[in-house]
C-alpha cells in the first residue's frame, strides 16, 4: 500500500496527512450509507480551504489596510509629484515603503500565502489521484478483482499494457510482478497495489474490456460483475458523471465541471483586493500580477477540461470556495470600524519593530535605504533626506567609475558626461550640491 502513496521529506507527511483526513470524511458518508468520492472530495476541500483561511484573511486584511492609508500614500506621491530625478524617486520609494512598515504592511504576504497553500494542493492533487492508497474501503473494494487478475496467467505484462493502451493517468510505473507467487508483501505486494491503481482510473466500458482480457481466468469478468454496481457508486457522480473519465473538449454532462471551475475561478480573481500605492514600481508588479490572475480562469478551464473529473470536482469546489471566503471578508471589512483595525495594526506593528531593533537588527527597509529621517508627510528634514539618499545611493556608485584620475589629480572638462557623474559622486559623499 505504501507504494501509491506519495512520498519525499516534504510532500509525504503532508500528503500522508490530508489522506488521513480524506479517510476519515469517507468513512463518515460511509457510515450514513452514501458511498460517494465526488462527496468526499467536496467535503474535503471545503475542510482545507478553511484550514487555510488565516492565510487568505492575512492577505486581505493587508490589502483593506493600504486601501484606508490611501490618502497617507498620495500625500507622499504628491510631494514628489514630476520630480523624476534619481533621488526624488529613491526617496519616495524610502517613504512608501516606511510608510507600509510603520502599519506592518506587507507586499509580499499574497505571495507567501500563494507559497504557504502550495504544498497543500499538492498534497491533495496527491490524493485525489490515488484515492486507493489513502482510502481502506476503497481499496478493499477492488482488491478482490485486483487479487484474481494478480492470479491469472501472464497478468504483470497483460495489465501494464493495458494501461497503456488506454492511456490511463498512472502516477506509479509499472511492476513486473511474474516471479512473484505471494500477494502479501515485496513485489508481490508492488504489483498487486499497482492493479488496484489501473482498477481505480478505468471507467466502466474499460473493466468490461480488462474482463475480457483475461478471459482465460473467468473469475476477474465474474468479480467485475458482480462489484460493478458498488463501484459504479463510488466513482459516479451527478448526471452520471464519472470522476475516472476526463471531460474533453466535447457536448457532455462532464463538461460542467470545466465551466463551473472557470466562472468561479474568475469570480475569486474578480473580488481579490489590490490597492495600488502610488510607487510606480510596486504598483507595475501589481498591474503584472492582476493580468497573470486573469489567465487563471482559462488555464482552470483547460486543465479541468484534460484531467478526470474527480480532480475538476476539487478545482471547481475550491475556486467557489475561495470567491465565497474572498467575498465575505471583503464585506467584514467594509463594515468594519478600520480606524481600530488600523491603530491596533500600527500599535502591533510598533512593538516589532522595537523588538528588532533590541535585538540589534536592520530592517531590509534601512539596509536598502539608510537609517535617518522620519520620512513621513512633510516632516523629514533636508539634512535627514539627505542623509537617507546617501544610503540609497551608496550601493549603485560602487560601480560608478572614478573619473577624477587619482594620478594627474585632473578634472574632466566642464559640463561632460565624465564632470555630471563626478558632481553626483560628491554631493552624495558630502551632501553638498556644487
Amino acid at each position: 500500500m505504501i507504494l501509491t502513496q506519495a512520498t519525499g521529506i516534504i510532500m509525504g507527511p503532508i500528503t500522508w496527512l490530508l489522506g488521513k483526513i480524506f479517510n476519515a470524511i469517507y468513512n463518515v458518508f460511509f457510515g450514513m450509507g452514501v458511498e460517494s468520492i465526488a462527496l468526499s472530495i467536496v467535503i474535503f476541500t471545503i475542510f482545507v480551504r478553511l484550514i487555510l483561511f488565516p492565510f487568505n484573511l492575512k492577505t486581505t486584511k493587508s490589502s483593506k489596510i493600504q486601501q484606508y492609508l490611501r490618502p497617507e500614500f498620495n500625500k507622499i506621491n504628491k510631494k514628489y509629484k514630476g520630480k523624476r530625478d534619481q533621488n526624488s524617486m529613491l526617496a519616495q520609494q524610502r517613504e512608501t515603503r516606511e510608510l507600509q512598515e510603520q502599519y506592518g504592511i506587507k507586499m509580499s504576504q499574497g505571495c507567501l500565502t500563494a507559497l504557504v497553500q502550495l504544498p497543500v494542493f499538492i498534497g491533495l492533487y496527491n490524493v485525489i489521484q490515488n484515492v486507493p492508497a489513502y482510502v481502506f474501503r476503497v481499496r478493499e473494494l477492488f482488491k478482490p478483482i485486483a487479487l484474481a487478475i494478480f492470479n491469472a496467467s501472464g497478468s504483470s505484462k497483460t495489465i501494464a499494457q493495458f494501461a497503456t493502451e488506454q492511456k490511463l493517468r498512472m502516477t506509479t510505473k509499472a511492476v513486473n510482478f511474474a516471479s512473484a507467487t505471494d500477494a502479501s508483501g515485496g513485489v508481490g505486494l508492488q504489483g498487486l497495489n499497482y492493479i488496484i491503481d489501473v482498477l481505480f482510473k478505468c471507467n466502466t466500458d474499460q473493466l468490461h474490456q480488462i474482463g475480457e482480457k483475461f478471459a482465460s481466468n473467468p473469475q476477474v469478468a465474474q468479480l467485475i460483475s458482480e462489484n460493478q454496481d458498488k463501484i459504479g457508486n463510488v466513482n459516479k457522480f451527478f448526471f452520471g458523471i464519472n470522476l475516472t473519465e476526463a471531460p474533453g473538449f466535447k457536448l457532455s454532462a462532464a463538461l460542467i465541471i470545466p465551466i463551473v471551475a472557470f466562472i468561479c475561478q474568475f469570480l475569486a480573481m474578480k473580488v481579490t483586493p489590490m490597492t495600488e500605492t502610488g510607487d510606480p514600481q510596486q504598483d507595475a508588479q501589481m498591474r503584472t500580477m492582476r493580468k497573470t490572475m486573469y489567465i487563471m480562469p482559462i488555464f482552470s478551464f483547460i486543465i479541468t477540461t484534460i484531467s478526470p473529473a474527480g480532480l475538476g470536482i476539487y478545482w471547481a469546489t475550491s475556486a467557489f470556495v475561495s470567491f465565497i471566503i474572498t467575498v465575505l471578508t471583503n464585506a467584514y471589512y467594509d463594515h468594519a470600524d478600520m480606524e481600530a483595525i488600523v491603530e491596533k495594526q500600527k500599535a502591533k506593528a510598533a512593538k516589532k519593530i522595537e523588538k528588532r531593533k533590541a535585538k540589534g537588527k536592520v530592517s531590509l527597509t534601512e539596509r536598502l535605504y539608510g537609517a535617518g529621517g522620519d520620512g513621513s508627510g512633510e516632516g523629514g528634514s533636508s539634512q535627514s533626506n539627505v542623509s537617507s539618499n546617501r544610503g540609497l545611493n551608496k550601493y549603485g556608485n560602487m560601480n560608478l567609475k572614478n573619473y577624477e584620475s587619482e594620478a594627474t589629480n585632473t578634472r574632466p572638462k566642464k559640463g561632460s558626461l565624465a564632470d555630471k557623474a563626478g558632481a553626483v559622486k560628491r554631493f552624495n559623499d558630502t551632501g553638498v550640491d556644487e
